[in-house]
């Protein structure tokens, strides 16, 4: 047995939105689900899926800030796909291949979904990375942050791209490699795309996730308990490719994330997320993952990750002293 840490659990609000807008609760209360979430100062992201799961149940209710959240988020997912489209096409031209991650792979895959996105996050290989960034800079982007992994680029001042050559913190390079050979080639707009096959989309979208909360734990700027309701768009990411590959390989789910030592993460939030959708994660999967991850692992890494979380803690007070 193991204890999931309090910073990953979800509150019920956002549990009920999650619900609505993963269509398992259709007939919601909807004032008191307006009324459960804190529109002015609750997570941007968490105040848009309320705003979807109202426009999903009774668009009456849809008060005129949470239409202009929708809106606002619109608006900027379509900055986002232009400044993708420019680059992809770009990089076409150059031979450079790009394999789309996170929130790119679903607007790929569901161009008719309205799913926020900060910027249009993609990879491009290791050893032409440095190439691709000045490509980019020379053809009108500018670099907001060159960090360790990846580096985010703007076009003029419109939308951002996340270019990266790491799939994400901490990813083993053989991993890496491996979920490039398995990525399928799409079209976007007449362009070449890559995007993973189902089951290393799961594992990108989890372990990226996961590394996000551990990083954000660690911040004495952030409120614990607002941390899933920054990123909760996860869960129905997760939802939408496991509802649609019914035939998934949790076996290659596990060997694949356990190349970078995250197997223990996958199993935590496949628990989450049948908290969230009872039942999404079957049985028969959830067998498979205790299989290849046994509890003692999971309570093993748990207590590393709480040593992680203290040192991101001295780590940010490290650098806001050095800012003051």
């Amino acid at each position: 047995m193991f204890f999931v840490p309090y910073f990953l659990k979800p509150k019920k609000s956002l549990i009920r939105i999650l619900r609505v807008n993963a269509g398992v609760d259709t007939k919601p209360d909807i004032q008191k689900l307006i009324k459960s979430v804190d529109v002015y100062n609750e997570p941007l992201p968490l105040v848009f899926l309320l705003a979807c799961a109202v426009v999903k149940t009774d668009k009456t209710q849809l008060t005129n800030q949470l239409g202009g959240v929708i809106s606002h988020e619109r608006f900027g997912n379509a900055m986002n796909m232009s400044a993708f489209q420019k680059i992809c096409k770009l990089y076409n031209e150059h031979n450079i291949p790009i394999l789309a991650q996170k929130g790119l792979v679903q607007k790929l895959l569901y161009p008719a979904a309205t799913r926020p996105m900060n910027d249009a996050d993609f990879a491009v290989p290791k050893d032409i990375y440095r190439q691709a960034i000045d490509l980019a800079v020379e053809n009108g982007f500018h670099i907001n942050h060159d960090m360790l992994f990846s580096a985010d680029l703007q076009l003029r001042d419109m939308g951002c791209v996340d270019v990266h050559y790491a799939l994400f913190k901490g990813a083993n390079p053989q991993m890496d490699n491996l979920i490039w050979a398995r990525a399928q080639k799409v079209r976007f707009n007449n362009m070449d795309v890559l995007i993973p096959c189902p089951e290393d989309i799961l594992v990108i979208i989890m372990c990226e996730f996961y590394g996000n909360f551990l990083f954000e734990a660690g911040s004495k700027d952030t409120n614990i308990r607002d941390i899933f309701g920054a990123h909760p768009q996860w869960i129905l990411d997760a939802h939408k490719i496991i509802r649609e590959h019914p035939e998934l390989n949790w076996g290659r789910i596990m060997q694949t994330a356990q190349m970078s030592g995250y197997d223990y993460q996958i199993k935590i939030l496949t628990r989450i997320m049948n908290k969230v959708i009872p039942g999404l994660v079957s049985p028969h999967a959830l067998k498979i993952i205790d299989h290849f991850c046994p509890d003692h692992i999971v309570n093993k890494r748990l207590r590393r990750d709480k040593k992680i979380v203290y040192l991101h803690k001295i780590n940010h007070e490290f650098y806001t002293k050095e800012d003051q």
